[in-house]
């Protein structure tokens, strides 16, 4: 059983599927409680929302940014704290104008890593809606009242800048979202291989009291 060696609580995955799904080790090694993770709030999320929309994101912080969030890990909950009340008011919105308007519960996976380059850490995450209240990033265009730009003013909020400074920062990898349902096997398998990515070894840090992974709970 091989243990990761700067933290032998973790267990590595050196396999090329797990759970019956494809993984991504051409990074080197995974970690499985991090892809136990993966699986659990997926499942988790298609409970409550039979139809999820899925999508992937890296957040970064500006090149000369020596704001107070580089240590911790309080930045990426600032992150989601006003991105789920951008939604809740979407939602509130929604339902003083439609009969039947769909709530939407925001659950979410982010993991932290550090790059030989950039010196300072980034994260990754992957966000789950309901496919029935989100089904789209919408346009990449600043201004406009859709996801791409909550995501936007999100991350701005949580670094204490004004948005127009993190234009760059929020990015979108190529086929990087998903139309996620319980039976369909294809959307599921690819999902998991590219989100498998989060669950990698290497580029975390473990030598401090920082958690290189987190999730939405329940």
């Amino acid at each position: 059983m091989n243990r990761h060696i700067h933290n032998p609580n973790l267990l590595l995955h050196i396999d090329d599927s797990y759970a019956g799904y494809p993984v991504q080790c051409s990074a080197g090694p995974l970690i499985t409680a991090y892809l136990e993770r993966i699986q659990e709030v997926t499942r988790q999320a298609l409970a409550e929302h039979p139809r999820t929309f899925a999508f992937r994101l890296d957040l970064r912080f500006p090149q000369d940014y020596s704001g107070p969030w580089l240590e911790g890990n309080e930045v990426i909950t600032r992150f989601f704290e006003s991105f789920k009340a951008k939604i809740r008011a979407n939602r509130d919105r929604a339902s003083r104008t439609l009969k039947h308007a769909h709530d939407c519960t925001v659950r979410y996976v982010w993991c932290r890593e550090y790059s030989d380059r950039e010196q300072r850490p980034h994260y990754h995450a992957v966000i789950f809606l309901n496919h029935d209240a989100f089904c789209s990033l919408g346009q990449f265009r600043q201004g406009r009242d859709n996801l791409f730009n909550r995501l936007h003013e999100a991350w701005a909020s949580a670094l204490a800048l004004p948005v127009a400074q993190v234009a760059g920062l929020v990015e979108f990898p190529s086929q990087s979202t998903w139309h996620l349902q319980t039976r369909d096997s294809t959307a599921l398998a690819d999902f998991f291989y590219r989100t498998s990515y989060l669950a990698k070894a290497h580029t975390k840090y473990y030598f401090a009291s920082v958690h290189s992974l987190g999730s939405s709970r329940g």
